[in-house]
């Protein structure tokens, strides 16, 4: 997940809070101790129930955390990469290499978060029965069965939910076909995300409560089901073609001190909106579609390596790499297309728009058998 502000780093793996995390944290904390804690834990003063809140907040966001560092240490020791963990508006998420992955490493990173979540209620549970009346048992009486709840809901074998992971790698594993096992996991989570929308529908007009909460989550968890799906047929189709056999070699190569209006005159009819900003090598790319509107009497004293997105700010691709790899630059960056490589020099670019094409030419012509993997057995 991007545009995470990072906090601290443990185990070598950077820990991020996103900007929607302080959202929720606030609405969380002004929730428990403005409802919660008054209804089962009465007789506290204002600023005490504020500080539980508070408290109970943290905790849970800290108990999130741990569910996810559990599926990265599982990730550690199965050798696989992780780069950090980002805490956001509905939980948080580990940034997990998931290239190659094993269905046995799946499978046991997927299953280690509810399963130390379950523990985690187990302490808090344990806390909660000992310390009698106090503000201690309160937080520990919430914080024991949000734990609960974070591990059963996330043992649901729907795609995106780690008990839809885990079952995605049991399909892996016996069917020995990632798509499909992708795609009746996901349709699975679809299914699930479908009873929460209709749950929160009648919560809402019935005033039960959480009804709003219930279908922004079936909502969130729906659409992340359908673009990994989706994700995972860009993949099977990208990585089998190189970038070389689609890349973009006639490209016209402009002087960087032409001036903006120069070029408005020039290239007006021209088809394409893509240029190279060349002197003695390659400086940039003229993106048309990204160009900021620049008032007329600008124009002709704007040149365009001004304009330019500079190669240095922006990732290149080997000519040899495969078109997934591109599509994972891409989509890193932001950017509309990247430069190509041959020999550390550049050969091409390579765009969203070239890669999108592609793939809907291989799912039209040559998808029966993606198609035949998700209805099969």
């Amino acid at each position: 997940m991007k545009d995470g502000i990072k906090i601290f780093s443990i185990l070598g793996i950077d820990v991020k809070l996103h900007y929607s995390w302080w959202f929720i944290f606030i609405l969380l904390s002004w929730s428990l101790s403005a409802s919660f804690f008054p209804l089962y834990f009465p007789g506290y003063s204002t600023g005490t129930y504020w500080l539980m809140g508070i408290a109970a907040s943290l905790l849970l966001f800290i108990s999130v955390l741990l569910h996810e560092l559990s599926h990265s240490l599982m990730a550690r020791i199965r050798k696989i990469k992780v780069k950090s963990i980002t805490l956001f508006f509905f939980g948080g998420v580990a940034g997990i290499d998931t290239e190659d992955l094993k269905p046995s490493s799946e499978f046991l990173m997927a299953i280690s978060g509810p399963l130390f979540s379950l523990i985690l209620g187990g302490m808090f549970y344990l806390i909660y029965l000992s310390d009698g009346q106090g503000v201690i048992t309160a937080i520990a009486f919430y914080l024991y069965q949000l734990n609960l709840i974070l591990a059963l809901f996330n043992l649901v074998p729907g795609y995106p939910l780690d008990g839809g992971r885990a079952f995605r790698a049991v399909l892996y594993a016996y069917y020995k076909d990632l798509v499909k096992a992708t795609a009746i996991a996901s349709q699975v989570g679809k299914i699930f995300a479908g009873f929460l929308i209709i749950f929160g529908f009648i919560g809402i007009f019935t005033g039960s409560g959480g009804g709003l909460w219930f279908m922004l989550i079936g909502g969130f968890l729906y659409f992340i089901a359908g673009l990994s799906y989706q994700q995972v047929v860009a993949k099977s189709i990208l990585e089998k073609i190189k970038v070389k056999d689609i890349m973009k070699t006639r490209i016209i190569a402009l002087n960087p001190e032409m001036m903006l209006s120069e070029f408005i005159k020039k290239y007006a009819d021209y088809e394409d909106n893509l240029f190279l900003i060349k002197n003695n090598q390659v400086q940039g790319i003229i993106d048309v579609d990204l160009l900021a509107p620049i008032k007329p009497e600008y124009q002709s004293k704007t040149p365009l390596i001004k304009l330019a997105l500079p190669l240095r700010n922006i990732p290149a691709v080997d000519k040899n790499a495969s078109a997934y790899r591109a599509l994972q630059l891409l989509s890193g960056c932001g950017a509309n297309a990247i430069p190509v490589l041959d020999k550390n020099k550049v050969a091409g670019i390579i765009t969203q728009r070239i890669l999108l094409n592609r793939m809907a030419w291989e799912l039209k012509f040559r998808g029966g058998q993606l198609r035949k993997s998700r209805i099969n057995h």
